[in-house]
């Protein structure tokens, strides 16, 4: 039989999957409408590709001669941005890794207590691939965090030593860690299945949140760029404490390093789950027992699940994150929301919305089938409803 469309339909009980290929085709066009619109007309708009040198540029003329390239090291020859393109291509790089490592973390804890709790072979096979995960992902984003020092060492020597003189013991902190977090996951992954249920869960328990707090420690300094926590640097005699322990605790805990600090821990849950996901369904394209397929479908949809936790969390954390650096930093706050650096914010809105009703649309459609077995056709409808609303929602 050929319907109308001239399409041939699929045979009763087997899984027609033409929908569901013409909703992917359906959020990958609206995802290149919307980068187009964004490139071709509203960064032009906002003078986005203006570079922040050229912004501050009349600043920087003003600027203490000690942050001017000074030493051979410094003479990158690549224009006034020059040393700024090692830090911008090291750092974010290495931040994807980390981030990465600390949503994985967490992830990882908790398949070892639903493996704990359950006995279900599933969460010890994915938890033990995880771990492995996790072990390679600390050894790349090491990588690069330790080139990103050199370089901020070399190219911008004035700068680093006023940010150890005043972020000394956080940076400190972070290294004795980056130490524990060896000890935890390299334990975990090589002992998996040789140590006892107490050991698996103190090693679950220290792994995520000795990245949490390695995480913390970096952000007091990350954090506190954006918002100082004082307007003067203070200068005391050489020893263990370089200033007073206030005025170390107003820079360290500045107005945005909690909202920063969550923000990224939902965020990085989030990234983390959908790169299960991602990695699940490679899995079960080449898969092609039933038995495998039916694990890494379940492997994905854990996955999604964790993406979906972290995103639900990080429109209401970004709000609270937006409105300390309203309050503490105003100008900077300018510059982002309204500035020209406002479409990275729009940007950033628009691709989260994406995957806001991507996710929609992936659960929605699985109760779907799974309800129009059951012949519940109307919370088969009602969740049809809940996917118009979210595709409107992520428009607006």
């Amino acid at each position: 039989m050929i319907t109308q469309a001239g399409e041939t339909p699929s045979p009763p009980g087997e899984y027609d999957s033409r929908g569901d290929t013409r909703k992917i085709i359906g959020i990958l066009a609206a995802l290149a409408i919307f980068i187009i619109i964004l490139y071709g007309y509203i960064i032009p708009l906002q003078g986005g590709f203006v570079s922040s040198t050229a912004i501050r540029s009349e600043d920087l003329l003003g600027a203490d001669p000690r942050f001017e390239e000074q030493i051979p090291i410094q003479e990158v020859d690549l224009g006034a941005s020059g040393r700024s393109i090692f830090i911008a291509f090291v750092m974010p790089t290495h931040i994807l890794f980390a981030n990465l490592h600390l949503g994985g973390g967490w992830v990882l804890f908790s398949l070892i207590i639903l493996y704990i709790v359950s006995r279900k072979k599933q969460y010890s096979r994915l938890g033990k691939s995880v771990a492995l995960f996790n072990v390679i992902l600390f050894s790349a984003g090491a990588t690069f965090a330790a080139n990103g020092v050199l370089f901020f060492i070399a190219l911008y020597p004035t700068f680093t030593t006023q940010a150890f003189h005043i972020y000394w013991w956080p940076l400190l902190f972070e290294a004795i860690l980056f130490g524990i977090e060896i000890f935890f996951v390299y334990t975990l992954w090589y002992t998996w299945e040789k140590i006892g249920t107490a050991w698996h869960i103190f090693l679950a328990v220290g792994y995520p949140v000795s990245v949490y707090l390695q995480t913390l420690a970096i952000d007091t300094l990350v954090s506190g760029m954006l918002t100082p926590g004082a307007e003067t640097i203070t200068r005391g005699a050489s020893g263990l404490l370089g200033m007073p322990w206030t005025e170390y605790l107003q820079w360290w805990f500045n107005p945005t390093l909690w909202p920063l600090q969550f923000h990224r821990v939902a965020a990085a849950v989030s990234y983390f789950g959908f790169l299960i996901a991602l990695l699940a369904m490679l899995h079960f394209r080449d898969r092609t027992d039933l038995p495998s397929k039916r694990y890494w479908d379940w492997a994905g949809s854990f996955g999604i699940l964790w993406g979906l936790i972290g995103i639900v969390a990080q429109p209401l954390l970004g709000l609270w994150y937006m409105y300390s650096i309203f309050t503490s930093q105003n100008q900077a706050f300018s510059n982002i929301m309204t500035g020209p650096r406002a479409w990275e914010m729009l940007m950033m809105v628009g691709l989260l919305s994406l995957l806001i009703i991507t996710v929609s649309v992936y659960f929605i459609e699985r109760w779907e089938h799974l309800l129009l077995r059951l012949g519940r056709h109307d919370i088969r409808n009602l969740f049809r409803a809940f996917a118009i609303v979210a595709a409107v929602a992520g428009f607006i």
